[in-house]
């Protein structure tokens, strides 16, 4: 079933065209990362699959057409986290914060507090609660949003480049927590700078100018190391050198681990 279905869509900023007659289908519950250069369109998708940008055209989410009229319904079945994490929190403190949006959606106090003390245990901020959106690192406010997106367990999670200013460890660990999401059903859309981000995806799609250059299995996108480049798309050093490797035939498939590379060619 398709949780976001986007048919022919036409978007474009006064003159300029964004997407002509764009189409892309998201099944439910699967991890798509999308990727390309800049002004390829991808924080504008993601603007108008929350309703941010309003287009005549058909996008559905959910089982509802995006118009001002079904927007709430919407809203209640995502969770969004937009690049600036600093824009993301609304109050003092990250207990507020996280109770702040779910006032927002009318549950009561006692269900507020356990809702609370659940989402803080299962990302481990339990002891964050107390503190100041000002005294957070950069990963610890990453963790939060990701809190603050998830504590009304939406069916779809849009991440817009917010995992890129937080370092590698916490990257991993969040990341870590997204493929168990992900595993239990949550549908995962996520913007990416850097293609290891997607190595847990399902699906990654790199655009362009508006349009889908490529749409595939991570490593299968991978593959066509010339187009990336050519748009300015860095692969990992790893995928690269593992790319090299199988076009020597010392490698029979694309291997994104260093260690599980050298074991291989070692075996």
């Amino acid at each position: 079933m398709d949780i976001v279905k986007i048919d022919n869509l036409i978007f474009r900023y006064n003159d300029n065209y964004v997407f002509d007659k764009f189409s892309l289908d998201i099944k439910e519950g699967e991890w798509l990362c999308i990727s390309g250069p800049n002004g390829s369109g991808k924080s504008t998708l993601i603007k108008i699959i929350t309703g941010l940008l309003k287009t005549e055209s058909g996008v559905f989410v959910c089982g509802f057409r995006v118009n001002h009229r079904t927007l709430l319904n919407i809203r209640k079945n995502i969770g969004i986290i937009f690049d600036n994490l600093d824009n993301l929190f609304v109050c003092e403190t990250v207990e507020d914060d996280l109770a702040f949006t779910l006032e927002n959606l009318c549950y009561k106090p006692d269900e507020i507090s356990r809702k609370i003390r659940k989402i803080a245990i299962e990302l481990n901020i339990t002891n964050l609660l107390n503190k100041s959106i000002e005294e957070l690192s950069g990963g610890e406010k990453a963790k939060v949003a990701l809190a603050v997106a998830l504590i009304h367990n939406p069916k779809i999670l849009i991440i817009d480049e917010s995992l890129s200013m937080i370092d590698e460890e916490e990257r991993t660990n969040i990341l870590q927590v997204l493929n168990k999401k992900h595993k239990d059903g949550l549908t995962i859309i996520s913007v990416i700078h850097d293609l290891r981000e997607s190595f847990l995806a399902d699906r990654l799609i790199i655009l362009n100018n508006g349009e889908i250059m490529l749409d595939g299995k991570p490593l299968k996108v991978m593959e066509y190391d010339k187009i990336l480049n050519r748009l300015g798309i860095e692969l990992p050093f790893e995928t690269e050198l593992s790319i090299k490797l199988k076009l020597y035939g010392l490698l029979d498939e694309i291997i994104p681990d260093v260690e599980k590379m050298v074991d291989t060619l070692w075996q």
